[in-house]
């Protein structure tokens, strides 16, 4: 479990123990098998379950005992011999029992009732049910498996009940199957999630790996959950939609970890069960670039805070309902891993292989004799020191990390924006665009490792990988690389270029302002061509887009559709006047007067409309209602701030639509 109090952590451990199946039999010769099939019911916060057992010939008896707070509501070849307890009759070799279940597991932790598996209208994840059996007259081995009746994914024990997506992945000998529930709403995105699965699942060898890693992937909306993550059983994890893998306590491997533990643990070895998974959680975040070394430093340096100051991990008592067996124990599993390492040409993972095997108790004293057995008797008295006392190990450099570890030492940052598309092309002093426009950014990617080494850059947007760059840099060497990615909506995105991030802000055009109107000649004859022209603004700092409108005495004669960086733009058309007298034109809200006469001009060429810039370079138009930009076609641009500097340049891109309309 990640970033919750160790009493999750013991609820946990009573589960595992409960979820595995109590045999009376010795050496495996039949098969007991047990299939649970759940399924969703109207009863708030309940499941469905219906238990079948297939009894192997030779067996002379045979007891069930169900999960508490069950309420069956048929069986077959089973009579009742006690609350939760069911004897087979054997009258067939298949018996069940049919019962609902609680689904909603929660607890407490100061904040009120908080879920570590819920049920909703909607969907459900929940524990498989805990059985034992006992039975006689066969020497056999119990095989339980799991389903879903209806939509639903059914692991050996975790289910999840609804709508779902699966996706898996295969790496180091595992198979990992992704599956997302209806309603979640997976922040790093399904493939970057699995990536570093698959990395953890190569650079972790702490012994033989389960064929088959299933994660739930569940809504974080509407649902108090107790924990970002839970696993439990061999293999079975559930992990919220919201988690993302730029964290230093990154969930997805933390859980995952946890599937690798294959060793029993006493009171002394428990603090080993959090403290590794947190260590293998930041240190795969760090070395996948998601966070920088400072950052993996500062996690390993949360073993040293105060409030850690009276843990001895060998002690439960001295930790409990804190999270020293996490942050000491990951700054200890640190320390011994750069130790080895740097003065032994090995690693924790070696150490860890010398205890991790199923059914075999960790004591202290084995633990010890591990590290003892990696390293060296002196290590042996510094992993004695920092777990049985309150002393705590030092946090290493950069440096001393490089040196043990090997390899290079990357590190990326955003160096600049910039900006095209339909209003502008600009560089950006902070990726701020409007919906339509493509944001272009510059990653700096520096080696300060002492070796070369490859590197690759995924840009993320929302966690999703939508482009990678690669390469080889040197000792001390540096790069850049770009990457493109066109908005068409608003809203706040989240970009991460390796272990570097920022939000880029994509905000709807602004609206345009009309700041001036006049008509030329403001006196003229009946027929005469007389041109209205407008000045328009954005009304915001940001590129605007809209209709301008010209009317003759409330009567449209003419509108232009405008896209407008910054700055002002005019924006004309021509019309003639059929009566004498005063008339209004208006346009966005300024108005003007034309003054016709009884006279009648000799009529010249068809009207138009036409638009113009400032004298920056921005885009004119000509007498024949086309428009041109500059010599090079392509709209201007400015060099400096965040595309809405001081003196910008204009682009006012013309969608005409004239009419010309004689009035009477």
């Amino acid at each position: 479990m990640r970033g919750r109090p160790v009493v999750v952590a013991a609820l946990l451990v009573c589960w595992l123990f409960a979820g595995t199946v109590a045999l009376t039999g010795t050496a495996a010769a039949a098969t007991i098998e047990v299939d649970h099939t759940l399924a969703q019911n109207d009863a708030p916060g309940e499941v469905d379950v219906r238990t079948d057992v297939r009894v192997p010939s030779g067996t002379t008896s045979l007891e069930i005992t169900i999960p508490e707070g069950t309420e069956v509501h048929e069986s077959s070849g089973f009579s009742r011999t006690g609350d939760r307890t069911w004897e087979w009759t054997r009258t067939t070799d298949q018996p069940y029992l049919q019962y609902s279940m609680e689904g909603n597991v929660t607890m407490d932790r100061g904040n009120g009732e908080e879920h570590l598996y819920a049920v909703t209208d909607e969907w459900a994840v929940v524990r498989t049910p805990s059985i034992s059996l006992s039975w006689s007259g066969v020497r056999a081995d119990v095989d339980v498996s799991s389903s879903v009746d209806g939509e639903g994914v059914g692991g050996r024990h975790i289910a999840y009940l609804g709508p779902y997506e699966e996706t898996t992945r295969e790496a180091s000998g595992q198979r990992f199957r992704l599956v997302e529930a209806g309603a979640s709403d997976l922040r790093p995105g399904r493939e970057a999630v699995l990536d570093d699965l698959a990395a953890a699942s190569e650079r972790i060898q702490l012994g033989q790996k389960d064929e088959e890693v299933l994660v739930f992937v569940v809504p974080s909306a509407n649902i108090e959950w107790a924990a970002t993550g839970v696993q439990r059983g061999d293999s079975n994890m559930w992990v919220r939609d919201a988690e993302g893998l730029d964290n230093p306590k990154n969930t997805w491997i933390h859980e995952y970890v946890h599937t690798l533990q294959d060793y029993g643990r006493t009171t002394e070895t428990r603090w080993t069960i959090e403290g590794m998974a947190d260590y293998y959680a930041a240190l795969i975040a760090y070395e996948r670039g998601h966070i920088d070394y400072e950052e993996f430093r500062d996690r390993m340096a949360d073993g040293r805070d105060d409030e850690h100051s009276d843990v001895e991990l060998v002690d439960p008592s001295t930790w409990e309902n804190t999270q020293g067996n996490y942050d000491k124990g990951a700054l200890v599993f640190g320390y011994l891993d750069r130790r080895l390492r740097a003065e032994h040409d090995t690693s924790i993972d070696a150490a860890v292989r010398e205890f991790n095997e199923p059914g075999e108790e960790l004591t202290h004293e084995r633990f010890l004799d591990a590290i003892e057995a990696a390293g060296d008797a002196d290590l042996r008295a510094e992993a004695e020191r920092y777990t049985e006392t309150t002393d705590v190990p030092p946090v290493w450099s950069r440096q001393e990390h490089v040196e043990a570890y090997g390899g290079p030492d990357l590190a990326a940052e955003f160096d600049s924006f910039a900006v095209s598309g339909p209003y502008r092309e600009a560089n950006l002093q902070e990726p701020r665009i409007v919906a339509g426009e493509t944001l272009t950014a510059t990653v700096t990617v520096r080696n300060e490792g002492n070796q070369e080494g490859d590197f690759e850059v995924p840009f993320r947007v929302d966690g999703e990988t939508v482009e990678t760059r690669s390469g080889t840099l040197g000792p001390g060497e540096s790069t850049t690389v770009t990457f493109e990615r066109t908005f068409e909506d608003a809203g706040e995105y989240d970009l991460a270029a390796g272990s570097a991030s920022t939000t880029a802000v994509v905000e709807e055009p602004a609206d345009l302002e009309v700041t001036g109107l006049e008509a030329e000649p403001t006196e003229a004859a009946m027929g005469e061509r007389v041109t209205l022209r407008a000045t328009v603004e954005s009304s915001a700092d940001r590129p605007a887009a809209g209709e301008v409108e010209f009317a003759v005495d409330g009567e449209s004669v003419g509108s232009e559709t405008v896209r407008m960086a910054d700055g002002a733009a005019t924006v004309e058309t021509t019309t003639t006047f059929d009566s004498p007298g005063e008339h209004e034109v208006t346009a966005g809200g300024r108005s003007a007067t034309v003054t016709v006469t009884e006279e009648t001009a000799t009529p010249g060429p068809t009207g138009t409309g036409t638009t113009s810039g400032t004298d920056d370079g921005t885009t004119s138009g000509t007498d024949d209602g086309t428009t041109s930009g500059t010599d090079d076609g392509t709209p201007p641009s400015t060099n400096d701030g965040p595309g809405l500097g001081a003196v910008p340049a204009v682009v006012a891109l013309v969608a005409t639509s004239l009419f010309l309309r004689r009035r009477r």
